[in-house]
């Protein structure tokens, strides 16, 4: 009269996660480079003024693919080193991270844009900074 309960494995885990992580990309990259090859996605229409919901639309998708970008190359990274951590752990901390690093970007590139800080400069602070967070 017991149930039992199907566990899923290591290996089923991983590679929900690892699927989830590159159909983001995937689907990202290819709506964006859709949305790229119309002659209307443009970021000013034809009376000069911004187009918010196209800018939008390509900071959000690109944001997507970048964090979930990000996230993959750690996520691999730490797979390799990192042996004795459990596998939920490092899936949290690797998109955590993955946010953080493109917000980060994102920022700096902004800050750039409006003639704030220099791209550089900008780089550099928030590798100094995620530095001092690892260290901390």
């Amino acid at each position: 009269m017991g149930t039992q309960i199907d566990e899923k494995t290591y290996k089923d885990r991983n590679i929900k996660f690892l699927f989830s992580l590159l159909f983001l990309n995937i689907f990202c990259v290819a709506i964006l480079l859709y949305l790229l090859s119309l002659g209307n996605f443009l970021p000013i229409d034809i009376n000069g003024d911004y187009n918010y919901l196209n800018i939008s639309v390509f900071v959000i998708l690109s944001f997507i693919f970048l964090a979930s970008l990000i996230s993959l190359v750690m996520y691999g990274f730490l797979l390799l080193f990192s042996k004795k951590e459990s596998i939920e752990y490092i899936q949290i901390y690797v998109v955590k991270m993955g946010f953080i690093l493109t917000f980060g970007l994102y920022f700096v590139v902004m800050l750039h844009f409006f003639h704030i800080l220099n791209i550089y400069w900008g780089v550099g602070i928030l590798v100094f900074l995620l530095v001092i967070s690892f260290v901390l």
